[in-house]
């Protein structure tokens, strides 16, 4: 709505009308700000944010969709395009299978095996397993 400052009409009808345009252009303006600011923490959510809060690529083709038929030209990239390397593993390598292997055990004495408040015999519950290189 173009409007000119300096001359504006005097007609009390005429300047609700311009209120009322003005106040529904800018609830417009306002819904779709929302909307973009959405998309652009969803999109920066996607590129730092946790893994499990991570978007899937084919979610990200929607907004391009979504913004593109709202007027906006963003080139859609197809879901199944161009699949994405799987990143090489990180942190050490196993130990080579050559290698002498020692089991060490670790283990409770005899009047150590019973519970102090009941008397009972303990039970194995687990163990770790870990190997290391001298």
């Amino acid at each position: 709505m173009e409007l000119d400052r300096h001359n504006l009409p005097n007609d009390p009808a005429a300047l609700q009308r311009m209120v009322a345009g003005l106040l529904e252009e800018l609830d417009t303006k306002e819904r779709r700000l929302r909307q973009v600011q959405h998309w652009l923490e969803q999109l920066l959510r996607h590129r730092y944010g946790h893994k499990s809060e991570r978007l899937d690529e084919n979610q990200l083709f929607l907004f391009a969709v979504e913004m593109a038929g709202a007027g906006q030209q963003v080139p859609p990239k197809p879901p199944g395009a161009a699949p994405q390397p799987k990143p090489e593993g990180h942190g050490r390598k196993r130990l080579p299978q050559s290698l002498e292997r020692r089991r060490v055990v670790y283990d409770l004495a005899g009047h150590e095996r019973h519970c102090p408040n009941c008397q009972g015999g303990l039970r194995h519950i687990g163990e770790e397993i870990s190997e290391r290189l001298e």
